[in-house]
């Protein structure tokens, strides 16, 4: 029998040897330097001329104001946005005098506490450009004045200022300038009702057809020593020694002084440099006027720069790899922000809802709570009886997570990371997801519609995607490439590929083009060598699209996907690993349990016999007999 103390020492020592086991095993690189990476920024920072709104105060800067206010809407991954940008940041620029009467601001729909706002003006597509008048107020049929968003700067600024002079009430608002042109009744007393510190009133003759002299009153609104009033009549400009050809400027001042000004061309530009040289020859200088610049979403920070780089370099080391992450945030990005923004799902866009849901029902890639999350939306929808609204979609949604638990073991990207701001990133995430639901498809055969994954990813990217000239895109070449006319399922998940490949070609070396990551035929060479054969030309790759689908099945293999990066492994379904590595560690717990007791067991043995010898043998002796008549006592 063993004693007490051996079996002690015995259980230590397994402890410490599965816990050795444990602690190997479950260590799993995150390569985010310590903590997760934050979605990434807008397309505007506090260093731009635009002001950016949130959720948190978009009411207090559009609602109820004194001044008109221009708003871009827009989403980060928008390829058409990112294009946009820089032109709208030149207007932002262009347009800052005016800020006391015309606020050039913007709010991006891509955030996830934004979409109730982007919901609730009916956005539809992306960038969106909203005018809103002095005093707006926000009711049904009334979400601002849709604007083009036009690329040439000088035919957007003269929009603005045609609006502004259209503006009714304006000499009832306060700090609104005078934008109407000067009269014959008023050319011998342009200072009444002015007040005492403005020494000079400036006359900017406007031609037929421009705005110069609108632009002009605008752009000197808040210097408080003069007064810029435009003039439209060549004959009340005349008493000013304004002739409309050599001289279109001229100053007056309280005397009744006047001088006039010659203007190198008929352009805003022109005119504001000749002003500006006049003022501040007479050292004359504005008035400064705080905006607030809004508050970026405290949840959006800058990535670790750390991780970023260990993320990348993980990545480039492996460019077929399929990440977990990235497939997590599609579906965070579809059913969180995409979906919710629409204001009323119904018709054509509602079926597309139930088929994109139905598809990722059935070949979604995560855990359990997640399927039951998505089972319950795809119910939902499906007991819809003619439409739903997109607002209780995103409740419904919020009330199934937090009752059921947390469904994403990660928020941030892996695979699509970026190494510069607003590249890749969703776009990048949904192209994997799609191309994920078309191998599953392939590989369970669940449905035998060939169609069933295309026709879904089809429905969502031509009423859900937040990029709408990528939608436009998609949806052409989709009809070029013949998309329903696709056999079979492999053929569909050859189909997407082909799809992905043009898109990749058409956008190579795009200003959206991330530098690191450069939009190439996938797979590449050192992907897949079997894939190309060797007689392809420099221009056009010569597929071996057996090669290729066996690829394709290959890295979306749910076994073979990447959980590189992860946060939180417990709401996924056991890997692979995972469980050959459960049955490792038990095969290994059972020998060695096994071996130790024989070890012990013959320990003791040899215990036993050492006592036995020492104790009961020793203390046995030989006693001498007494003798007595009649023998041995």
């Amino acid at each position: 029998m063993s004693s007490p103390r051996c079996v002690g020492i015995f259980a230590i020592m397994v402890m410490v040897v599965r816990l050795s086991i444990l602690t190997s095993a479950s260590v799993i690189p995150t390569g985010l330097g310590g903590g997760p990476v934050s979605p990434e920024l807008g397309l505007y920072d506090l260093n731009d001329k635009v002001t950016v709104l949130t959720v948190n105060n978009f009411n207090d800067t559009v609602l109820h104001q004194n001044r008109s206010l221009l708003v871009e809407f827009y989403n980060t991954f928008c390829g058409h946005c990112q294009r946009y940008a820089p032109h709208y940041k030149e207007l932002a620029e262009r347009l800052y005098p005016w800020r006391e009467t015309l606020l050039v601001a913007a709010i991006d729909c891509n955030a996830f506490e934004n979409t109730g706002i982007c919901r609730d003006y009916e956005i539809f597509a992306y960038p969106t450009l909203r005018y809103f008048s002095p005093g707006y107020m926000c009711k049904e049929g009334n979400y601002g004045q849709f604007v083009k968003p036009n690329v040439k700067v000088d035919d957007l600024a003269a929009n603005m200022a045609q609006r502004l002079v259209a503006e009714n009430g304006t000499d009832s608002l306060p700090n609104f300038p005078n934008l109407h042109s000067v009269t014959e009744n008023e050319e011998k007393n342009l200072f009444e009702g002015l007040d005492s510190n403005r020494k000079l009133v400036i006359l900017a003759y406007e031609p037929e057809n421009t705005t110069v002299g609108l632009e002009s009153v605008l752009n000197f609104h808040l210097w408080p020593d003069v007064q810029v009033r435009r003039i439209t009549d060549l004959n009340v400009a005349n008493k000013f020694q304004i002739d409309g050809i050599h001289y279109k400027i001229a100053t007056v001042d309280r005397q009744g002084n006047v001088v006039p000004y010659s203007v190198k061309e008929d352009t805003p530009q022109a005119y504001v440099a000749t002003i500006q040289s006049i003022l501040e020859a007479q050292h004359f200088k504005p008035r400064s006027v705080e905006v607030k610049k809004g508050v970026a979403n405290t949840a959006q920070v800058p990535d670790d720069e750390t991780g970023r780089t260990a993320i990348i370099s993980e990545v480039l080391r492996n460019k077929h790899f399929v990440y977990q992450a990235d497939l997590e945030m599609a579906i965070r990005q579809m059913l969180f922000n995409e979906i919710p923004k629409v204001h009323e799902i119904h018709g054509e866009q509602l079926l597309a809802l139930q088929r994109i849901l139905g598809v990722l029902q059935r070949y979604h890639p995560l855990g359990p709570q997640g399927n039951e999350v998505i089972r319950r939306l795809h119910e939902y929808v499906l007991n819809a009886n003619e439409s739903v609204n997109g607002g209780d979609f995103q409740t419904m949604l919020e009330h199934l997570n937090k009752t059921l638990g947390p469904i994403f073991s990660s928020n941030h990207f892996v695979g699509c990371v970026s190494s510069q701001h607003n590249k890749r990133g969703y776009t990048c995430s949904l192209w994997t997801i799609f191309h994920y639901l078309t191998v599953q498809a392939a590989r369970l055969e669940i449905s035998n519609d060939p169609l069933e994954v295309l026709t879904a990813i089809h429905g969502y990217v031509k009423y859900f995607f937040g990029c709408t000239h990528c939608s436009e895109h998609f949806q052409a070449m989709a009809t070029r490439r013949k998309i329903w006319n696709v056999p079979s399922k492999d053929e569909a998940v050859l189909w997407l590929w082909a799809a992905h490949n043009e898109v990749n070609n058409r956008l190579a070396g795009d200003d959206t083009e991330d530098p690191q990551f450069a939009k190439i035929q996938f797979p590449s060479e050192s992907s897949c060598h079997q894939c190309r054969r060797s007689d392809q030309s420099k221009t056009d790759v010569n597929w071996d699209k057996d090669a290729v689908l066996s690829f394709l099945k290959n890295i979306h293999n749910p076994g073979f996907v990447s959980r590189y990066g992860i946060d939180n492994e417990a709401v996924l379904q056991p890997s692979l690993d995972k469980l050959r590595q459960k049955r490792r560690v038990g095969n290994v717990f059972s020998e060695m349990d096994m071996r130790m007791g024989m070890l012990l067991y013959g320990f003791c043995v040899i215990m036993m016999v050492v006592a036995f010898k020492l104790f009961a043998i020793k203390g046995y002796r030989k006693r001498p007999y007494m003798h007595d008549a009649l023998g041995k006592v």
